[in-house]
């Protein structure tokens, strides 16, 4: 395993790299491409990198079988009363970009083997990241010798929308009534906001527009909007850019922050006016998005990242299930560490289901408190 950080854009790299991924079947091969690693480099070009590619090679024959882009983040440890957070404690991580290492699945043992160098190449590393690792894979993080997996706050669902071809096969994925309710909410946004318009934002110059949608939908994001233009030009200037405005008459109603790989569309975000909640204004603007994606693009699918989608797209959407996984020495300061915080967060998850269904047994009792009422009301009076 190499070390190909300089020379990752090298045209018989590249060739390689791109024909791996055009048969990945990992949730997040956006993170695990050359665009993606482009936009780091660019991004780190001011300080040092904090990114690596690594190249996995047979002995025999010097065959490229992997890529293994990573970098160095911290990652939060959350240890909360309820929903309230108490305190974090951080912890330092090697995270393996795309979550899925980008490997010739006919290697025996290959995953093993990298997952071991990472371990030792990154020792300063308390841990292994990735941040939406299938459940269904799980089973074989389990089988790597001298290293545990621990799943961050549980096996959680993520929602994903595979996508028809074209616009007239999504609608029919709907019922007649949820068709005219989709088509009614944005009749009803145009007729209180204006005339309607869906602006598509891919380039760096749209950039700044966009954010100002921004800033007038959530005044603040001011605060931080120099980070944010830059990274969201980078993301463009490498063509992983995908978000949109959605304008009635001259006011930004919503914005929809995503970004692509070649198949999926990944949505992390939608920002809308508070004021036009009640007309579902959200539901509205990625209504109209993907009406857009699939006039103009040829993606599978659609990833929405972890949560659930709401009620009107359910019959379109389908859940998977991610977590956050992260590798560590099986023997180790580590293992406790995230042993102490499993324990902690299973706790804390069994109080919260216990005041829920205290709140939940609470309501029935007012509730049949009120039906009772008027019958002892109507009861009649002894003589």
């Amino acid at each position: 395993m190499n070390v190909a950080t300089a020379y990752h854009d090298r045209p018989d790299i590249l060739d390689a790299w791109n024909r791996m991924l055009a048969t990945a079947t990992g949730p997040e091969t956006l993170y695990q491409s050359p665009q993606f690693f482009n936009y780091l480099t660019g991004m780190d070009q001011e300080q040092n990198a904090a990114h690596e590619l690594f190249i996995v090679r047979r002995r025999v024959d010097y065959e490229i079988v992997g890529f293994v882009p990573v970098r160095t983040i911290t990652c939060d440890l959350d240890f909360r009363v309820g929903p309230v957070s108490l305190f974090k404690r951080k912890v330092r991580a090697c995270q393996i970009l795309g979550s899925v290492p980008l490997l010739d699945e006919t290697q025996d043992g290959l995953a093993d083997f990298v997952i071991q160098q990472l371990l030792e190449r990154y020792a300063e590393c308390q841990v292994l990241y990735m941040q939406a690792y299938p459940e269904d894979a799980g089973a074989k993080l389990q089988d790597i010798a001298g290293v545990s997996a621990y799943v961050r706050y549980g096996w959680r669902p993520c929602h994903t929308q595979p996508l028809p071809k074209g616009v007239d096969a999504y609608l029919q994925k709907f019922s007649s009534k949820k068709r005219y309710n989709l088509s009614r909410q944005v009749r009803l946004l145009t007729e209180a906001a204006g005339a309607l318009q869906v602006l598509r934002i891919e380039q760096p110059e749209q950039v700044a527009a966009m954010l100002d949608a921004t800033v007038a939908i959530d005044p603040s994001e001011l605060a931080d909007r120099h980070t944010e233009q830059r990274r969201l030009e980078g993301l463009a200037r490498n063509g992983l850019l995908l978000s949109y405005v959605i304008r009635c008459g001259e006011e930004d109603v919503a914005v929809v922050f995503g970004s692509r790989s070649a198949s999926v569309w990944h949505v992390h975000r939608i920002s809308c006016q508070q004021k036009y909640l009640n007309l579902s204004v959200g539901t509205s603007a990625i209504h109209l998005a993907v009406q857009d994606v699939l006039a103009n693009f040829a993606f599978n699918d659609i990833d929405y990242g972890y949560g659930t989608p709401n009620a009107e797209f359910r019959s379109t959407h389908v859940l998977k299930a991610r977590g956050h996984v992260l590798l560590h020495r099986a023997h180790s300061l580590t293992a406790l560490l995230l042993k102490i915080h499993g324990t902690y967060d299973r706790l804390n998850d069994g109080m919260i289901r216990q005041v829920k269904r205290l709140q939940k047994w609470q309501a029935q009792r007012k509730q049949a408190a009120r039906k009772a009422q008027p019958k002892a009301d109507q009861a009649p009076a002894a003589s």
